[in-house]
């Protein structure tokens, strides 16, 4: 039941995703409540996401970006907007906040402070790019790409400097995104990034495939990134970044997407509680001082696959709070439900999504041992429709009970489906075995009767259930052993294994694994007599089921085997060449 009693004057700080959903909600539950947004820059209920599409000119008019104006919001809710306002302290005591004019509405030489009270506030900061201590950081030609000024600054540089050569340094969401752009406009691109690969949230055999869309398309990747300068740019003598052991790159431009800090700065000051990755608040988006609520990126709120407070920099879980602390300010019985971090990401032709953790993520944790995993590489729709694109389905699960824990997707259609389908799984509590019985809709152009979904619950159960035993690419390449012979390096893996490519001659001649022998499936029965019994059996193919029907084969005939986790195609995508004979 809706609680609605005297005017109350509640105050938001921050008008963007959080903010603006939050004020908004209120309006519609309050009509008599005194609601102030004060907003630190020009615009406010901008669509902040859209910003590198239109770096890129994708999006073509950018007031399309402007979701609402400050105009709009105090006609149709009777809010009062106020723009280029900052916050500068929280006095908790007397419940006012001390604030002051920025930008075009500060004066000349100072700025007042002005002193507002609150009966609730509501604070939605948002973040600060991160920019890391590397001389030569401020420089005229480095940028971030946060805000809509940003993007200005940006095309206003691009234009009056003709730039050419464009890097981005940080491989996540926004480094990647305006990388694609920049290179839409014509410039060249180099991306650097500190880490081994690039987009983290995902393992690395996962960002292998992003990583060779990325070079197909002209950008360059310069991986471990160890920046120690970023050189002046003049008429006479072009920008340069310097690099511990690598040749330095010119650049006429520098966007800088290393990620970002939430503002908690003045939430310290006022003495509300914080945690190691943003502000603590309860089920209903309250601090630590029950007058105040927080939302969106400068909170950490709870991740339903670790347990672990997390904060998750997202426009949908901003907006989702922002709603919510309204509710509970009108005295509804609200309670938040955690994340499960579902994001989808546009990589030039490709699409990769990412929900829950991945298997990197689980293991950093300490849930590894704890963990089980699959690849399957499932067309978006049916095989003999017109127009199949293969896709890279990963996903991890508890290995006793089977609850789903996370799933990575790459592939050109039906990812952001397929992502969708299993982030309702996960937030539902579900297991791999649940993903069999799952209904999705059917028809040859959007699906398969086997739907990837259903797939992956099929591959995970054989798994839970014994019926399958998986091994992985990435846990061979550990064990590959190296002998000096004759000229070269012989590589071999351990002599336990008695390798098995299953597939036909003309497939096991474009490239197989070391030491591997072609037998074919449709001769396997009557060759069991060349197989050791001392040994595993390793079998693969090329996807990973007619490796699991020569493992059924084996296991049933007495024989220990494994079947390589999604096929040789899993060790070419995923960048393990040391495992790799090439063709001969």
């Amino acid at each position: 039941m809706i609680s609605v009693g005297q005017p109350k004057n509640i105050v938001i700080v921050g008008g963007v995703a959080g903010g603006m959903s939050c004020a908004t909600r209120l309006r519609r539950l309050d009509e008599k409540a005194n609601i102030t947004v004060l907003e630190k820059g020009k615009y406010i209920s901008y669509a902040n996401c859209g910003i590198p599409y239109a770096l890129g000119n994708v999006i073509t008019d950018k007031t399309k970006l402007h979701v609402q104006t400050s105009e709009k919001i105090a006609s149709w809710f009777n809010i009062d907007v106020r723009t280029e306002v900052e916050l500068v302290a929280i006095d908790r005591t007397n419940k006012v906040i001390h604030v002051k004019s920025v930008g075009a509405n500060c004066g000349k030489m100072h700025c007042d402070i002005e002193n507002i009270s609150y009966d609730k506030l509501v604070l939605a900061l948002g973040t600060d790019p991160f920019i890391p201590p590397i001389k030569g950081v401020d420089s005229e030609h480095v940028f971030t790409l946060q805000t809509i000024p940003d993007l200005e600054n940006i095309q206003s540089y691009i234009a009056a400097h003709k730039c050419q050569n464009a890097t981005v340094i940080g491989g996540g969401f926004i480094g990647l995104e305006a990388a694609e752009n920049l290179r839409l406009l014509g410039l060249n691109v180099t991306i650097m990034e500190y880490l081994p690969h690039i987009f983290p949230p995902v393992d690395r055999d996962m960002a292998h495939p992003l990583q060779k869309e990325l070079e197909r398309h002209g950008v360059r990747l310069i991986l471990n990134a160890r920046i120690t300068e970023i050189t002046a740019t003049g008429s006479d003598k072009p920008s340069q970044i310097l690099l511990t052991g690598a040749d330095p790159v010119t650049a006429d431009l520098i966007i800088m997407s290393v990620g970002a800090r939430p503002r908690t700065a003045i939430v310290e000051q006022a003495g509300i509680q914080t945690g190691k990755s943003g502000v603590i608040v309860n089920g209903a988006m309250q601090t630590s001082d029950p007058d105040i609520y927080a939302v969106g990126d400068m909170i950490e709120t709870p991740h339903l696959v670790s347990g672990l407070p997390t904060r998750i920099a997202l426009a949908g879980p901003a907006n989702r709070q922002g709603r919510l602390a309204a509710d509970h300010i009108c005295g509804m019985n609200v309670n938040y439900r955690g994340n499960v971090g579902t994001a989808v990401c546009k990589i030039f032709d490709l699409t990769v999504g990412i929900v829950g953790l991945s298997v990197d993520a689980l293991r950093s944790i300490g849930q590894g041992d704890k963990t089980r995993h699959l690849t399957i590489h499932p067309s978006q729709h049916a095989g003999y429709y017109p127009g199949a694109e293969p896709m890279v389905l990963k996903v991890a699960f508890e290995a006793d009970s089977g609850r789903l824990l996370g799933a990575q997707i790459i592939g050109k259609e039906g990812i952001d489906k397929r992502t969708d389908v299993l982030a309702m799984a996960i937030r539902a509590g579900m297991s791999i075995e649940d993903l069999e019985h799952v209904e999705l809709g059917y028809a040859p152009p959007y699906g398969a009767a086997k739907d990837p979904v259903n797939m992956a619950g099929f591959v995970g159960g054989n798994i839970l259930r014994g019926i399958m035993q998986p091994v992985y690419a990435e846990d061979l390449v550990k064990e590959v052993c190296l002998e000096d012979c004759v000229g070269h390096r012989e590589r071999h893996l351990p002599k336990k294994y008695q390798v098995v490519d299953v597939r036909t001659p003309e497939e096991f001649y474009k490239g197989h694994l070391i030491g591997a022998v072609n037998i074919p499936l449709d001769t396997l029965r009557r060759s069991l007599l060349l197989f050791d019994r001392s040994k595993t059996i390793l079998v693969y193919c090329q996807v990973g089921y007619r490796g699991y029907l020569a493992y059924r084969i084996l296991k049933q005939n007495g024989f220990e085997a494994v079947n390589m986790d999604g096929g040789f195609k899993a060790v070419c995508v995923g960048g393990y060449d040391l495992l790799i004979d090439q063709e001969k």
